[in-house]
């Protein structure tokens, strides 16, 4: 499994901006490194479209890992969610999501952005250091597959070649099956959750059901025992979550 080079980096030159530091109470910074691997998938689909001779590649998932690092905040578990969107003609699109590390206080939240350049990423990343304990701002460089997730990356540093990409809407046909339309609605208490899964028993005394978890964030604030309503929807012959909510 090849690993990522982060660094986490407010450049001198980015914070004495006065406007990109406007909404800080301070301005200190500190340079922090860690190492990253994200390339185990959960939960990964791909819709494919033609779209006026064109093809493109529509990816949702979840990719896991480890950060390990000597600064805190960048040392934990890690999970990479994605959404791309890859025009396979053009060898261009954009991805666009988040990573989460779970470190001491899992807390460590940043929102990526980037540019696609067949397989060559581009992009931003943004978001809190733990609990309070400062932001990060940095470059993002690396490559992604939809089978692979993202590797060989780097935040602050990198070979990435600068790039830009306008899109706009065109019509488009899907080439995959129609969307899922076979729905779950479950009333009852929660009897097990965790990252990946969530069974509830229903209110009528029937029997339990299980639906996988795609995002953990949909289940964070839910724990055994809760009275709930869950929705999952069926796809490829399994019930995937939608949403939870207590009552």
């Amino acid at each position: 499994m090849k690993r990522i080079v982060l660094i986490a980096a407010a450049l001198g030159t980015l914070v004495a901006a006065s406007a990109a530091v406007a909404h800080l109470r301070a301005a200190d910074v500190t340079a922090a490194a860690a190492t990253l691997t994200a390339t185990t998938p959960t939960n990964v689909e791909t819709r494919t479209f033609s779209c006026d001779g064109q093809t493109f590649e529509v990816t949702t998932g979840k990719w896991t890992g480890t950060a390990t690092s000597t600064t805190a905040d960048l040392n934990g578990p890690a999970a990479l969610y994605l959404k791309s969107v890859y025009n396979t003609t053009k060898k261009l699109g954009w991805i666009e999501g988040r990573l989460k590390i779970a470190a001491s206080d899992n807390r460590t939240h940043l929102s990526i952005t980037g540019v696609n350049s067949d397989g060559t990423i581009d992009g931003w990343v943004r978001g809190s250091a733990g609990r309070g304990d400062g932001s990060v701002f940095g470059s993002l460089a690396g490559t992604f597959s939809k089978t692979g997730g993202l590797t060989a990356g780097a935040i602050g540093s990198g070979t990435a070649t600068n790039a830009a990409v306008i899109a706009k809407h065109i019509r488009c046909s899907s080439s995959q099956t129609p969307r899922p339309s076979v729905f779950l609605l479950v009333r009852g208490q929660v009897e097990t959750v965790s990252a990946s899964s969530i069974t509830v028993k229903p209110k009528d005394g029937s029997a339990s059901q299980t639906c996988a978890v795609k995002d953990d964030d949909d289940v964070e604030r839910v724990k055994s025992g809760d009275q709930v309503e869950m929705t999952c929807v069926q796809s490829a012959g399994a019930w995937t979550l939608v949403k939870v909510r207590k009552r």
